[in-house]
Parts: C-alpha cells; structure tokens; sequence
C-alpha cells in the first residue's frame, strides 16, 4: 500500500514529544445513503455541513460549480459532482467497514480545480495537530492535493501539498499541522484539488481524521512569545515575550540549516538579508525556550 507521510508547516526542524494523542474530529463517510437509493450527498435538505462521525468538527465543500445541482432518478436532489463512491478500511477507527467516501469531480471544463474541502473544529487546550486520511483518484483527476490553515476562516496559509493523487488505488497520507494551531478556539484545516483533466475524473477521500495533544504548560506557554509583523516585509521584526529581558534567537531555514544566531536586547530583529521564504525563530529567555514561525516577504 501506498502511503505518504509529511512534515508540514516545519515540523521537520524540531521532533513533537511524544504524547497521548485523542481524535479532535473523524469522518467515516459511512452514513451517505439516499432517500430513493444509493449513495451521494443531498442538496435538500442540505448535506452540508457533514457533522463529524466523532470527536466534533464539521465539514464542507467550496469553489469551482461545486454548488451545482441536479435531481437523480431517484428524484433526490443531489450535488452534481459531488458522489460517494466506494471507500476503503485504510485509517479507519475499529468497527468501520469501507462504505462509502466524499469524492470531488472535474466538472465541466474542468472547473473544480481549485475547489476544496474544508473542516472546521476547536484546537482549544490541544496541540500538536495531526491529520491522517485515506485518497485515491482516476487517471484524468485532480493529481495535486494542497492543505492550508486559517484561524478565521478567510485568510488562509498553504502549509504543504500532496502530489500524485490520481493513482487508482487508495493510499494513506499522513501530516502535521502547523503549531499556529495549538490552542485555537477555532481551527479551519482546507485541501485544494488541482490537476483534473475531465469532468468525471476525480478524487476521494475517506477516513479523514484529526488527533491531537492535550495543550501542556510548556515553555511557550510561559514565554509568551510573539513575532510581528508576520509576514515580515521591511527587514524588521519585533520580538515580544512577557518578560522583556534579553533573548538569545536563533532563526532556521526549512532545511534545518541556522542562519542567525544573536542576542536581542531592543526587542527588534534585523532580518533583511534573509531571502523571502518560511523560517523557524527559536526564542531562549532566562533558559527557557519557545519556537515560532516567520514568513520573510
């Protein structure tokens, strides 16, 4: 079996505790019968939001036609290019059979590339988000898979991006979720499908499931590290922690490579010569440490 395993948002510099970890949110896509036969996802009433199966989070759909409609011969008013084709028992919580999937389609001239999926949960005393899930595609369907994070619900960050998602057999990815999220009272997780070449070529997904950490009293905690402005485009970043005395900072590249080393004593950080890109900002106050990201414009 296929599987992909992914160090996003950085996670690769620095190794996550180990930690009992518990599902924040999993959907099965067991339950996507229709009133007059088969499988799909009704328009009316409204499939959408897709409560989770557990934990609690919800799920939805955007872009591209993915709102067009049409009535089946059942007669149920369905999404048009939204089906449930089979599924799979990779990643599956004990107990669940294949059943069904949520399975994303071309569309006409191809107009759901840049589509997505979106779920919505609490990161509230959580951390160290991880995400796992179960994907196949068709040969003429979406072959890139791009997952970004938000807070609000609008602005949105790229933190890594699948690719090779049109393979014909299911497979499993696995990925960690940008530290951003840790604590969130509101977390929104989004994959963008891109590549398809047909309208009935396609993705599907199954088995999707988010676990994390219960949010320790960790050092960040106590530092109150924060970085801004970030995205940093003048050169200049400010560095405030709750304590305000000297910082030794040290900031990475996403290779694991140091590129500064320095103590901080006016709260400013002069990283003009850095080239635009994602940085790791290792923060060190009176021996205690924390680690942000920076995104240098």
């Amino acid at each position: 079996m296929k599987k992909i395993t992914l160090f996003l948002g950085l996670a690769l510099i620095f190794s996550i505790p180990n930690q009992a970890q518990d599902i924040v949110a999993y959907w099965n896509q067991n339950s996507n019968d229709l009133p007059g036969g088969g499988f799909g996802f009704l328009a009316d009433p409204d499939a959408f939001p897709q409560a989770a199966d557990l934990g609690a989070g919800s799920l939805t759909v955007g872009g591209g036609i993915l709102d067009e409609t049409e009535t089946n011969g059942d007669g149920d008013l369905v999404y048009r290019w939204i089906p449930s084709f089979a599924g799979t028992e990779i990643n599956a919580e004990v107990g669940d059979v294949s059943g069904g999937s949520i399975s994303i389609q071309g569309g006409t001239d191809n107009a759901n590339n840049g589509s997505y999926i979106q779920f919505e949960f609490s990161m509230t005393n959580k951390e160290n988000l991880e995400i796992s899930y179960a994907t196949r595609g068709t040969a003429s369907g979406f072959n890139t898979q791009t997952w970004s994070w938000s807070t609000n619900g609008t602005d949105f960050t790229d933190f890594g991006t699948i690719p090779d998602t049109n393979v014909t057999d299911f497979f499993l990815v696995e990925a960690s979720a940008p530290a951003d999220l840790n604590n969130a009272a509101t977390a929104f997780l989004r994959v963008t499908l891109d590549g398809a070449t047909s309208s009935n070529g396609n993705n599907r997904f199954d088995n999707i499931k988010f676990v994390a950490g219960t949010l320790s009293t960790s050092s960040f905690d106590k530092l109150g590290l924060n970085l801004y402005p970030n995205p940093v485009r003048n050169g200049l970043v400010t560095i405030k922690t709750n304590n305000n005395q000297p910082l030794q900072v040290a900031v990475f590249d996403v290779l694991g490579k140091q590129v500064i080393s320095k103590t901080v004593t006016n709260n400013t950080l002069n990283v003009s010569a850095l080239k635009s890109g994602i940085y790791l900002v290792q923060v060190t106050e009176n021996n205690i440490t924390s680690t942000k990201k920076l995104v240098v414009n």
